[in-house]
């Protein structure tokens, strides 16, 4: 079997999917400047490679796109901190850029971009213009990748505690006939369901290849996976 190669995989997402694709025995390689992460362990990483690298020199992983199928990119910030290079732009458009033009490179066409819902009302507007040109880049006839695009606002899960508390919030929000038709677009989804669906658009053809929170949501239920 083909392997995956799933950029950021060390992070909240990325683990999701490295969890997901052992329970399914497909072969992933994940590329990070970290490399493994601490108290990764056992057989829900057995079929995982991890492989520390910068996604900004792709001569130091490019060569682990060889024979892959597909690759997903997760790589992305929250929060910038210029002083030490961490922009949006870098992390998240230049970052895409580097990773869409090398995946081209390597003869692989399918690619699965971890981009974003709308934001709440704080998030920063550089954070979504980013995302947004990044999607744009991957998108463009002259790459010409398989691509699939991923929008979900908040991701909650066990790993992280404060974001099943903040989603506690927010659900209590959604009945509110003012608040709740802005929030529902945008709402937060389980980490295990965007999960999912970025590992099964690698590895199949959707039809739908923009997918909002209700698409993400809808597949995620319906998918035997």
């Amino acid at each position: 079997m083909k392997h995956i190669v799933i950029t950021g995989g060390n992070g909240f997402l990325g683990k999701a999917i490295c969890r997901l694709a052992s329970l399914h025995t497909i072969p992933v390689i994940s590329i990070s400047r970290g490399g493994k992460p601490e108290n990764v362990y056992g057989k829900d990483y057995q079929t995982t490679t991890w492989v520390s690298a910068d996604i900004f020199q792709p001569g130091e992983w490019k060569k682990h796109l060889q024979g892959a199928c597909a690759v997903i990119h997760c790589i992305g910030i929250l929060e910038e901190k210029p002083d030490q290079g961490i922009t949006y732009e870098r992390m998240i458009f230049t970052a895409a850029k580097i990773a869409g033009i090398t995946t081209k490179s390597m003869g692989i066409d399918k690619f699965v971009y971890i981009s974003a819902g709308a934001g709440a009302p704080d998030t920063p507007a550089g954070y979504m213009a980013s995302k947004t040109a990044a999607e744009a880049f991957l998108s463009s006839n002259e790459l010409g990748l398989d691509l699939t695009i991923l929008k979900p606002g908040m991701l909650y899960g066990l790993e992280r505690p404060e974001t099943i508390q903040e989603n506690e919030y927010i659900r209590k929000l959604l009945p509110d006939p003012v608040l709740g038709p802005e929030i529902k677009p945008n709402r937060p989804l389980p980490v295990e369901s965007v999960a999912k669906v970025a590992l099964y658009a690698a590895i199949n053809t959707l039809d739908i290849k923009k997918l909002f929170v209700d698409d993400i949501e809808r597949l995620s239920s319906a998918l035997n996976f």
